[in-house]
């Protein structure tokens, strides 16, 4: 099925996500965000990915972006519409074996990748991303496990049913590679590195690739490697919203957002000497969202998936292509 042709349970599925994102905004309290009073980072966050996993990633980029934009209270609401919107479309390319336009034909992996490597290239073409350029310490993560993992995300998806009965095998190199990772994220937070000002940052998302290295060594197969699938791409789709947020809130700072109120209310009472340090001393608070936000993702997306899946009502069809 071409994605321009849309069937009555695509349609459905889009109405129902949407509307669903809709209701978790209006309902639910969110994070307040830093820097833009009366804004917050919604639940919804959480649930794009899901979008995509579960329609695909051009329906459910529609489907919360739609949602976002009914949502929307203000012209900051409306832009980070999009941020939603992309988290949806980068979790469901990484669960699609290939993207296909005309003729062309793209292994998802490879276009979801090339969205969060263009969205890193953007923060370094700010100017606070070229005096903070240790920022995205977490994107990197996630671009490192995209790399890493490559096509085993989507034929993990794909294969949910299969292989559940096979027998546990561990991949030691995997596991010996993560343990040395967090061993090394615990280094580099000792006191005698603070001189090193740049290595403190490192730590949380160094033990973010170390466990998703370990897990991967122990799930590699059997429904555990499907759950493992879901939360990374559910992480990816999160860590992409999260640096499209940062560079719309960048480029509204002087127009929607004064310069005086994020010095007042936000600068002078953390002693932080320009917007940089903030994002820079924001990172450990981001680490913390956005892993609670992966857990929630890959928790509801899980047991969604499985459960549509079962009684026949996953819009997506698995495509037979050879692995990626």
């Amino acid at each position: 099925m071409g994605w321009f042709k849309l069937s009555a349970s695509d349609v459905a599925f889009v109405a129902i996500f949407a509307s669903l994102s809709v209701i978790i905004v209006k309902v639910i309290p969110g994070v307040p965000i830093v820097g833009v009073p009366e804004a917050s980072i919604k639940l919804d966050v959480a649930l794009a990915p899901i979008y995509g996993l579960v329609v695909g990633p051009y329906l459910g980029f529609l489907a919360a972006f739609v949602g976002g934009l009914i949502a929307a209270g203000s012209w900051f609401s409306v832009l980070t519409s999009f941020c939603t919107a992309v988290s949806a479309l980068v979790a469901g390319l990484l669960t699609q074996r290939n993207y296909r336009s005309h003729s062309h034909s793209v292994r998802g992996w490879m276009a979801a990748g090339a969205i969060l490597c263009l969205l890193i290239l953007g923060w370094y073409m700010t100017w606070v991303g070229q005096r903070a350029p240790l920022y995205p310490v977490l994107h990197f993560s996630a671009l490192l496990a995209i790399l890493v993992t490559r096509g085993w995300t989507a034929t993990s998806f794909e294969e949910r049913d299969e292989g559940k009965e096979k027998k546990w095998r561990l991949k030691t190199g995997y596991v010996l590679c993560g343990i040395l990772i967090i061993v090394s994220a615990y280094v580099v937070t000792k006191p005698y590195l603070e001189s090193i000002w740049f290595l403190p940052y490192l730590s949380l998302p160094l033990y973010f690739v170390g466990g998703i290295l370990i897990l991967y060594g122990l799930f590699s197969e059997g429904r555990a490697k499907f759950a493992a699938a879901v939360c990374l791409a559910s992480y990816c789709g999160i860590i992409a919203d999260h640096m499209l947020g940062n560079l719309i809130f960048i480029n509204i700072i002087g127009l929607l957002i004064p310069v005086n109120v994020i010095e007042e209310y936000f600068l002078k009472p953390l002693n932080l000497p320009d917007i940089p340090s903030l994002f820079m001393y924001m990172v450990p608070v981001s680490t913390i969202e956005r892993i609670i936000f992966t857990a929630i993702a890959a928790l509801i997306g899980v047991g969604l998936v499985l459960t549509l899946h079962k009684s026949g009502l996953l819009p997506r069809i698995p495509q037979k292509s050879e692995k990626g």
